[in-house]
């Protein structure tokens, strides 16, 4: 056979004989197609060098460029000419394998019997294995397999002379192997018979005698009481008797093992009909009048009459409909499952979709958490509808619906992990960022509820109740993950998580560790100081949550240490030493069950504590470095129980008790009177289905302070109705408070500031309605609107005479405000998701005060809009997300950037490859360059927020 090149894809002349000739050309003739495209042309120069060297007998070279020919544009005559050259080369086995897999091919008689010729001169060089399989297609492995299957069963194969393992092995059979000793020149056949993977259901019940099949019109298997083996996994075992309705179960057959399934089946007393399921989802679990019937497609053979039909999947909303049945007919159903979200618990303390939550509530999914590679809770709630971030430096604030005032700690939000309470109680801060968490690595999803939530949780619920959902195991067959991260400001951070889990039992421990330089450069006003450095931060944390049956528990603790680069307080500028460090704790135990369908109960206990110290440096005149703290410990205990007093109604009835065992606080090397405080607590929620497309939830609580004259009744009432098929209408009016905390009510420095003299708790009430319109079953639309009305809200101002507790000059003290705050605002979004990993959300929310002070209305942007997109790419193991946020100028100040006006990009690649995960994003894409007013407390000026930055991320999970 000739190999030097002629016009024509890889086209060869004849050297030898005619006979060759016409081989390589009905190879030719019979190979594929080619498009002349680029891959075409490189194939052909490739086959050309190769037929330039083998001519020289530069064989290696040849065989060199055959490979590149062949990978461009597989073709059968290149295979051959691969063939030759290794023959060429002496390497006898390789030719063979070559040779042999042409053999395979379908060619004309004429060229199959040449290609035969040159196995056949091939023989007596080479050690010949045949390894046939029953049955046949198990992949065949030479002595490890880690070096990848040799072909399919039945394949031979040329190996050198000497002792091989031959090992074989085929999904739902036992692998098998065999050690041979090769000679060269003959063939040994080595044949496997793979046995078949099973496990054993024994079937015992009546009637005795029936038939059991694994397919509706499958061979009989056994009868009852009988054994039959099956191939592990989940199965479906159709059971017959004449005189008797037919009757389906489901079992979980395990490999090499035995399960025992009762079955009974009644009389037939009237006839039957066919019920046949599909779904736009294969697999969906499929039951009838509440008992499993198999999985999608199948078919359910039932007695005539009503039925109730459900078709369940993960992440998809349940088709749940009554079919009528006819006898001797059939009744064919497509449910069409699609996209649901998350369900929410912070609304109601139960688990509940999201439409029928009493609240207007958004739920960010694990896949956008880990999409848009949000790295704390506030970062991950700043696209949400109608909230904005401040971030002194010190700590991040999150405002809602025009509401956050300089330093407000975050006390008029409720921040929740896992239904617990992480507001402290010295000065109800609200950690929402490092302070809170070092990531949410463990964060399954939040959910933010806005509007008053007191009704349910008492003092903090007051603007929005945020529940930060934890994971409670890893993944099925997942025992360790580990992350490690760096971004921008010299941030590093590390993540470890180990999991065991076993039915209802499951334990989750992990640790977590950050670093971060801050900012090279801090510029504090127009024409204020610039300050280098001193904006480092670190945190470390751990949690803990294990679980046996219907008892949990929780623990965690976060810690982390804040330089200040803003000079706050009046301390001098640029000094190191500024610096904050707080510690929150907690660990809880609680224990549910659901006895009956109409009785559930749960009681939880829990003891936390918090701890604070600031470092804060003044001039050497005014004392130099000055320490202030403040520490907690408290106790807290709950017992709720939900009864169903009838049909569509629901009642929960709670009783709640803090004790505040220890609340101290230092003003510099001044301790002050250690507190504590008593706390009692009832409340009941009342929720009825009125109609199938009204529904009512009306709460109360009561809250009892002991060293407070008022007791707080705060009450909430929701009315939910669908209008019309593709409307849902939320009217939401209540109540909230916040009780001054011991830090409002005592602290006192001597110097500068002086103790209350009586508080009494701010208190909200809401009105807001909401409606949105369903476009489409993924696509819909939102409109809003509220009304809030805020009343005795505490704030810091001056005396108005020195009473003496500071010296000559007058106090600041915390003050009620006798006025009332009001607040319009409306808001409008755009949400479609068809599934986990595609998702368009864009919002805008307005918002006008009234009433307010200088302080309340300095940090309230009156427009926000935000939009964030998640798209899947490919087969959907890689995803890309982009969010943009802009807030408007605060009205106060020079307006523009330098009052808050930004527009903030961000971007973000994510994905799967195997046990990895991976997020690659920039924050801030645009660089936008704007300062926030914060409270002249701490910052002397306006605080610049972070330019752009970038995060980096690995997860291996194992």
């Amino acid at each position: 056979m000739d190999l030097t090149p002629r016009r024509g894809k890889n086209a060869r002349r004849p050297m030898r004989a005619s006979r060759s000739f016409a081989f390589v050309l009905s190879l030719f003739l019979l190979s594929a197609p080619v498009l002349a495209d680029n891959n075409a042309d490189e194939a052909d120069i490739a086959f050309e060098l190769g037929n330039d060297a083998y001519s020289k007998g530069q064989y290696a070279e040849a065989l060199r460029s055959y490979f590149t020919s062949y990978r461009l544009v597989p073709n059968r005559n290149v295979l051959f000419n691969i063939a030759r050259c290794f023959e060429a080369l002496g390497k006898f086995n390789e030719a063979y394998r070559y040779y042999n897999d042409l053999l395979a091919e379908d060619l004309p008689r004429d060229d199959a019997a040449e290609v035969s010729r040159s196995v056949d001169r091939l023989r007596p060089k080479v050690a010949l294995v045949r390894v046939t399989t029953t049955p046949k297609g198990a992949d065949v492995y030479v002595d490890r397999m880690d070096l990848g299957s040799r072909g399919r069963s039945p394949q031979t194969l040329a190996l050198t002379p000497g002792r091989h393992k031959i090992m074989v092995k085929k999904d739902g059979y036992r692998p098998a192997e065999a050690t041979l000793t090769l000679v060269r020149g003959r063939e040994t056949d080595q044949t496997f018979d793979l046995a078949l993977i099973t496990g054993g259901v024994e079937v015992t019940g009546t009637p005795a005698g029936a038939e059991i099949r694994d397919a509706p019109n499958g061979n009989i298997l056994a009868r009852v009481p009988g054994r039959v083996r099956l191939p592990p996994g989940q199965r479906v075992l159709y059971v017959r008797a004449p005189g008797y309705a037919p009757g389906q179960y489901v079992v979980d057959v395990p490999a090499d093992g035995n399960v025992p399934v009762a079955v009974a089946l009644r009389p037939q007393d009237r006839p039957t009909g066919r019920l046949v399921v599909t779904a736009n989802r294969d697999g969906a679990t499929v039951r009838v009048d509440g008992k499993p019937a198999g999985f999608t497609p199948t078919v359910v053979t039932l007695p005539e009459g009503e039925h109730t039909l459900e078709v369940e999947s993960r992440e998809v909303r349940p088709l749940r409909q009554t079919v009528k049945v006819v006898a001797e007919e059939e009744v064919k159903v497509h449910a069409e499952l699609r996209y649901a979200p998350p369900p929410v618990r912070a609304a109601s303390k139960s688990l509940v979709a999201v439409d029928e939550a009493p609240a207007s509530t958004t739920v960010l999914s694990q896949e956008e958490l880990r999409a848009f590679g949000w790295r704390t809770v506030a970062e991950a709630v700043a696209g949400v509808r109608g909230f904005y971030l401040t971030d002194d430096r010190t700590y991040t604030y999150m405002g809602v619906r025009g509401f956050s005032p300089p330093g407000d700690l975050n006390t008029r939000i409720l921040i929740l992990w896992d239904g617990h309470a992480m507001n402290d109680v010295w000065a109800g801060q609200g950690f929402a960022a490092r302070d809170l968490s070092v990531d949410i690595q463990e964060v399954e999803r939040i959910e933010v509820v806005r509007g008053p939530g007191s009704a349910l949780y008492g003092t903090g619920a007051f603007f929005a109740v945020i529940n930060v959902v934890p994971r409670e195991s890893l993944g099925a067959d997942k025992h360790l993950e580990v992350t490690g991260a760096v971004g921008a400001l010299g941030t590093t951070r590390g993540h470890a998580a180990a999991s065991w889990e076993d039915g209802n039992r499951s334990v989750l421990v992990s640790a977590a560790a950050l670093t971060a330089t801050g900012a090279d450069t801090t510029r504090l006003g127009a024409n204020g100081p610039i300050i280098t450095g001193l904006d480092a931060e670190r945190a470390a944390g751990g949690s803990l949550r294990a679980r046996v049956g219907d008892l949990s528990f929780q623990a965690q603790f976060n810690v982390r240490t804040k330089e200040l680069p803003t000079a706050p307080y009046g301390t001098v500028p640029g000094t190191e030493g500024n610096v904050v460090e707080d510690l929150r704790a907690f660990a809880e135990a609680r224990y549910e069950r659901q006895f009956t369908e109409r009785f559930s109960l749960s009681v939880r206990g829990a003891f936390d504590m918090s701890r604070y110290e600031g470092t804060y440096v003044y001039p050497e005149e005014d004392g130099g470095a000055r320490t202030e703290g403040g520490a907690a410990d408290w106790l807290t205990g709950e017992a709720r129980a939900r009864i169903g007093l009838f049909e569509g109604n629901v009642f929960t009835l709670g009783v709640e008790g803090q004790a505040q065992l220890r609340v101290r606080q230092d003003a510099g090397d001044l301790p002050l009177e250690t507190q504590a405080r008593t706390l009692l607590s009832a409340y009941l929620l009342d929720e009825w289905k009125l109609h199938p497309r009204l529904s009512v939830s009306a709460g109360l609580r009561l809250d009892k302070y002991v060293d407070l004259d008022s007791t707080p009744i705060t009450p909430r009432l929701a009315v939910i109705a669908r209008p019309y098929e593709q409307g849902l209408t939320k009217l939401v009016a209540g109540n909230a408070f916040r009780a001054p905390n011991v830090y409002e009510l005592y602290y006192a420095d001597g110097i500068s500031q002086g103790a209350a003299l009586g508080l009494r708790p701010e208190t909200i009430t809401t009105f807001e309605l909401e409606h949105s319109h369903d476009l489409t079953d993924e696509l819909r639309l939102t409109v809003a609107g509220y009304h809030n009305r805020i009343s005795s809200l505490v704030q810091l101002s001056a005396e108005d005479a020195p009473s003496g507790d500071c010296g000559t000059a007058a106090c600041l003290r915390f003050m009620n405000d006798d006025g009332t705050t009001l607040a319009w605002g409306a808001e409008a979004g755009v949400h479609w998701q068809p599934g986990r990993w595609l998702l368009v959300d864009v919002s805008y929310s307005y918002v006008t005060l009234r009433n307010a002070s200088e302080e309340v209305a300095s940090a309230a942007p009156a427009h926000l809009v935000a939009g964030r997109m998640m798209l899947p790419i490919g087969a959907g193991d890689m995803r890309v997300a982009t969010q943009a946020i802009y807030q408007s100028a605060r009205p106060t100040g020079p307006g523009g950037a330098d009052s808050g006006e930004a527009l903030l990009v961000g971007f973000g690649l994510s994905g799967d490859y195997g046990p990895l995960r991976y997020f690659a994003g920039v924050h801030n894409l645009l660089d936008a360059r704007y300062a926030l007013p914060v409270s002249d407390e701490n910052s002397i000026a306006p605080v610049p927020q972070y330019g752009r930055t970038f995060t980096l991320q690995l997860t291996g999970t194992f």
